[in-house]
């Protein structure tokens, strides 16, 4: 089988020549938007077939990949984020992936394989692992049992335990270049593609997911408060904006504060070209220090903007200081 997409053609091949003797822990690392679960998936699957094709990929027709397809494999494990049911009653996405997940992976590992031939275990995002779950998971990492595979997807390995990283194989999967991504995009009959990829930052699959949700529309919902600070009321937007999946609301204020580093230090607007007009001018006005400073507070606390508690206010003090970059 060849590579989930065309760009992974290479690191696909990489792992093929590998199938023999693969790592016991890999580690797929690489902006979001890429393909890596993807590719995750289709080695995991090319490790558990019984009737590998010559180049080493699954052949689709063994029982163990019927068993991988239809998610019923008994020497597989996926640790995730789980929706959980809060005191609310409402259902939201973890934000972290427990240590009773982890757990349940250790406990599995110690097993006996159920066709005497390799497990796998795949976590994906790595870098969600809490800490208790991280340091449950470098526990079998350091001495994995016989025939077990780890396999951990990270957008950001840098989150990941030092000691995590140096007990893994790491392969970097970057952007493709932008012929190739729109080529794809193409054969998705995506409209607007190259304007949808600059907002992706080149990733191809995070273009096709803002076309095909209500995604786009909170973007331009949020963007249009954020290119009039001197009117943002903070309590009217944190209360309206906490209905904005906090995945969407961290990606788009990531980028937009992207911009107008960029705008104030390089004369460009990257990725939210449809609102240059409002970037220029806001980009000569931010003040750097207080720009950088919030720009690092966004890449480093994601996850606290996306917790779901006091969303709103948490929105609102964020907003706040959004509004002193232009005094």
């Amino acid at each position: 089988m060849s590579a989930p997409y065309p760009w992974l053609a290479p690191a696909w091949q990489r792992l093929l020549a590998t199938r023999g003797r693969p790592a016991q822990a890999l580690l797929l690392a690489g902006p979001r938007g890429v393909g890596k679960g993807a590719l995750a998936q289709e080695w995991a699957r090319a490790l558990l077939c019984e009737a590998p094709l010559p180049d080493g990929a699954a052949c689709g027709g063994c029982p163990a990949c019927h068993w991988f397809d239809s998610g019923t494999h008994p020497d597989f494990r996926l640790l995730t984020l789980q929706e959980k049911t809060g005191k609310d009653g409402e259902t939201r996405m973890a934000t972290a992936i427990e240590v009773e997940q982890a757990r349940e992976a250790v406990d599995f590992v110690q097993l006996s394989t159920y066709r005497a031939g390799l497990r796998v275990v795949l976590v994906s995002p790595a870098d969600s692992l809490n800490l208790a779950a991280a340091n449950a998971l470098l526990k079998v990492l350091e001495e994995p049992p016989l025939n077990t595979v780890f396999v951990l997807v990270s957008d950001q390995p840098r989150r990941l335990l030092p000691t995590i990283r140096s007990r893994c194989t790491r392969l970097d999967l970057g952007l493709p270049a932008t012929e190739i991504a729109m080529q794809w995009l193409a054969g998705q009959q995506l409209e607007d593609a190259a304007t949808l990829l600059a907002l992706s930052g080149g990733a191809p699959l995070d273009a096709l997911n803002w076309a095909g949700g209500v995604e786009l529309d909170e973007r331009r919902s949020v963007l249009e408060g954020l290119a009039r600070p001197g009117q943002l009321d903070p309590a009217t937007l944190g209360e309206r904006w906490k209905a904005v999946k906090p995945q969407t609301w961290h990606a788009v204020v990531y980028k937009w504060l992207g911009d107008l580093l960029a705008v104030k230090l390089q004369g460009s607007v990257q990725f939210n070209r449809d609102f240059s007009d409002a970037l220029t001018r806001l980009g000569a006005q931010a003040d750097l220090g207080k720009l950088l400073a919030l720009a690092k507070m966004q890449a480093n606390e994601g996850r606290i903007l996306a917790h779901p508690l006091n969303r709103a206010v948490q929105l609102q003090a964020w907003l706040i200081r959004y509004r002193h970059l232009f005094d």
